[in-house]
C-alpha cells in the first residue's frame, strides 16, 4: 500500500508514536495497541510494516536494558508459536487486504482489548505458551500489536520478568513478522522508510515515559491504553 509522507502526516504520526511509546515505557504496554489504530486513521499504509518497526525499536531498547530479567525458557517456548502464527498471518494478509484491511484491523484490535479485559487465568504451561505465542504471531503480524494473547498467559509472572520477557518476545516477533512480510512482498522500501520515520517518536516516548510514570500508576495506565485503543478501533470501524 502506497504511503505519502507529507509534513502534516509525519508530524501527526510522530505525535501518535510518542504517546504510544511513552505509555509502554511507563507501564509496560501500549505501543502497538495505541499506535496501530490511530496510525491507520492517518494512513492505512502505516500498518502493519511501519508500526512493527516502531514496536521492534522500542521493545528492543527495553529488552536490552532489562535483559537480566528475561525468562529464557518461557521465551523459547512462546517463540515457537509466534513463528507459526506469523506464517499463518502472512498467508491471510492478501485476502484481508481485499476484504478491507482497516476494518479487519479494527476488529482485531477490539478483540485484543477484549482479551486484555477478560481476566481469564491461564497457567503458563507448555501448550498455553505455544497457543498464546501463535495467537500473538497472527495478531501482531496483521496489526503490529502482539501483546494481548501472550500477555494473558504471562499475566501472573513477576512484573520485572513479565516486562522484560514480553519486550524480548515483541522484538523477535516484529523481526520475524517483517521478514515474512518482506518475502510476501507486503513490506517494501517505501514501507521501510515509513517505519524509519516513526523512530523519532519512539525516541521521544522513551525519554518521556519515566516522567509519565510518576503521574500514571499501572492500573490507570492500562485502563487508558485499552480505552484509547477501543475508541480508536470503533472510530476506524464506523468511519
Amino acid at each position: 500500500m502506497i504511503l505519502h509522507l507529507s509534513i502534516p502526516v509525519l508530524l501527526l504520526a510522530t505525535a501518535i508514536t510518542t504517546l504510544a511509546a511513552a505509555l509502554q515505557t511507563a507501564i509496560g504496554m501500549g505501543m502497538g495497541l495505541v499506535a496501530g489504530p490511530l496510525l491507520v486513521m492517518v494512513s492505512p499504509g502505516f500498518v502493519p510494516g511501519p508500526t512493527l518497526c516502531g514496536v521492534m525499536a522500542l521493545s528492543g531498547v527495553i529488552a536490552w536494558r532489562e535483559r537480566a530479567a528475561i525468562d529464557a525458557a518461557i521465551l523459547r517456548q512462546s517463540l515457537l508459536g509466534l513463528l507459526l502464527g506469523s506464517a499463518i498471518a502472512t498467508v491471510l494478509l492478501p485476502v484481508l487486504i481485499r476484504i478491507g484491511l482497516p476494518q479487519v484491523f479494527a476488529v482485531l484490535i477490539l478483540g485484543a482489548v477484549g482479551l486484555s479485559l477478560s481476566g481469564v487465568r491461564i497457567p503458563a504451561g507448555r501448550w498455553a505458551l505455544l497457543i498464546g505465542g501463535t495467537a500473538s504471531g497472527v495478531l501482531g503480524t496483521l496489526s503490529g500489536a502482539h501483546g494481548p494473547p501472550i500477555a494473558l498467559v504471562l499475566q501472573h509472572e513477576a512484573p520485572a520478568r513479565l516486562r522484560a520477557t514480553l519486550c524480548a518476545f515483541f522484538t523477535v516477533g516484529c523481526a520475524i513478522a517483517l521478514a515474512m512480510l518482506a518475502v510476501s512482498g507486503a513490506f517494501r522500501a517505501s514501507t521501510a522508510l515509513a517505519g524509519v520515520a516513526l523512530l523519532p517518536g519512539v525516541g521521544l516516548g522513551i525519554m518521556l515515559g519515566p516522567r509519565l510514570a510518576r503521574y500514571l500508576d499501572p492500573r490507570r495506565g492500562r485502563i487508558a491504553v485499552l480505552a484509547i485503543s477501543a475508541l480508536s478501533a470503533l472510530a476506524l470501524l464506523f468511519r
